[in-house]
């Protein structure tokens, strides 16, 4: 047997800066890696870089060392600026299936007033909670042919109240998350939150930022996060001219848009899919083969993206918005959090189908005190300010969001986001996208969950759990 061609070897135990250096010297030296590995040991972790890195001309020596940052109690619009990147990867502590309410709260009013409303929905989550479960498992009682086991049951049964309570969790209820990235990505969206219209933001990005220069030195010139730096001073103004455009969408620029009678079919629940800026005509001529032999989960070619994008406009609650917005390719901006359309009507219906009215009817009118509260705050000392007002707010509030996708993100999105594993205000918004997308390509297959029940045994399996060890 003939011998194949190429030799691999594998180098994942280096400092960040030493790989990116090792990876970029193929560009300057047709020397093999091993001899590039030993300068690397001569040189020591992390000082091998420093011998190269200045002359080197070019940020692109970034993208090839990595790191992974944990950002700890802060809020969850932080998480969502950190995520507001269509190159993030990382993890989030997950509000369907974790106990949020003893978690810090962040207020920045800073006043016992707001925190008093914060206060107020964690008091109402907490007792709702065992009253929501017990009435779950008399609506879903245990089947041995059902569930594996009795305990994959209250696992679902527990999964679904935090599915429905989540909606009382306020916006500025800490989380956790990581951020697993590229040095030169790490910059340069660090700079873009540099001018973040939320303070908190801000901060934070200015702490990652002095985290990564001391541990990375030769990866930044240190002027990046500078207020007074005159290399960026033009950049820096240019951003914060745009701040709040680039990092929130104000329910107004998209009303301002569209139709009045669009607007109303949002606010009754319905999905507007603008296709304008699609070829379907030309997609469904040139892509008729890939799409009927399309099978199911084969993602479709980026080729596709050549005949343009949709773009969507519904009502979606924050807190299903935060799984949304997990998918990256793609342009899905965070919406801002208020009650201009409401508390989400899936929670209500929800809460009122599995509690008795004697039950359900004083929860809802806790709900609508604990908005009104918001509405009738007032500061003698300082001004509301709508984007402050978000901490306040809880997650279930309705939210106007837009998506930007092309063909095969929209198809990847319905199909995915279809499941009865994913939470049900996020589901219908799928299946209308499906629908839409199969009237613009009726030849496309495609694999949408359609069913309307959304109750699955599925939500109690998926865990993390410690393996015993063998004996």
């Amino acid at each position: 047997m003939a011998t194949l061609p190429g030799k691999i070897f594998v180098y994942d135990d280096l400092h960040p800066e030493d790989n990116a250096m090792l990876q970029a010297l193929y560009s300057r030296s047709p020397n093999t890696v091993v001899e590039h590995v030993e300068k690397v040991k001569a040189a020591g972790s992390g000082k091998f870089m420093e011998r190269y890195y200045i002359g080197y001309g070019h940020s692109s020596i970034g993208d090839c060392g990595s790191t992974t940052i944990f950002i700890e109690d802060v809020s969850m619009l932080v998480a969502k600026a950190v995520q507001d990147n269509a190159l993030y990867s990382g993890q989030e502590a997950s509000t369907r299936y974790l106990d949020f309410s003893q978690r810090p709260m962040i207020d920045p009013y800073n006043d016992p007033r707001s925190a008093a409303i914060q206060a107020g929905w964690i008091d109402i989550y907490n007792r709702a909670m065992p009253v929501v479960r017990e009435s779950l498992a008399v609506v879903y009682p245990f089947e041995s042919r059902t569930y594996k086991t009795e305990q994959s049951w209250q696992k679902a049964i527990h999964a679904r109240a935090f599915d429905v309570l989540r909606s009382l969790l306020p916006v500025g209820t800490s989380t956790l998350l990581s951020w697993h990235t590229n040095l030169r990505q790490a910059r340069d969206h660090l700079r873009l939150l540099k001018s973040h219209p939320l303070e908190e933001i801000r901060m934070i990005a200015s702490n990652v930022f002095d985290v990564l220069l001391s541990r990375y030195g030769n990866s930044f010139n240190g002027e990046e996060m500078d207020e007074n730096s005159a290399r960026y001073a033009d950049r820096d103004a240019f951003a914060r001219q745009n701040a709040i455009e680039d990092h929130v969408l104000m329910p107004r620029a998209v009303t301002g848009e569209l139709d009045e009678s669009d607007v109303r079919r949002i606010r009754d629940g319905e999905v507007i899919v603008d296709s304008s800026l699609v070829a379907s005509e030309t997609a469904n001529r040139r892509e008729e083969k890939a799409f009927c032999n399309r099978p199911k989960g084969a993602p479709l070619s980026r080729r596709l993206l050549q005949y343009g994008v949709y773009n969507s406009f519904f009502l979606l609650d924050f807190g299903s918005f935060r799984d949304l917005q997990r998918h990256r390719n793609g342009y899905c901006p965070v919406p801002l959090v208020s009650n201009e359309f409401g508390f989400h009507q899936w929670y209500l219906d929800e809460l009122k189908s599995i509690l008795p009215n004697e039950t359900y009817s004083p929860l809802k009118q806790e709900i609508d005190e604990q908005l009104r509260a918001i509405e009738t705050l007032a500061f003698p000392d300082s001004q509301r300010d709508p984007l402050k007002d978000q901490y306040l707010y809880p997650m279930g509030m309705a939210c106007l969001c837009q998506l930007s996708y092309s063909i095969p993100q929209m198809v990847y999105v319905t199909e995915l986001r279809s499941n009865k594993t994913v939470h049900p205000s996020l589901r219908v918004i799928a299946q209308q996208l499906g629908h839409a997308l199969q009237k613009e390509h009726p030849a496309l297959k495609l694999y949408v969950d359609h069913n309307q029940d959304s109750w699955t045994s599925k939500r109690g399996e998926q865990d993390i759990t410690e393996r015993k060890a063998a004996c």
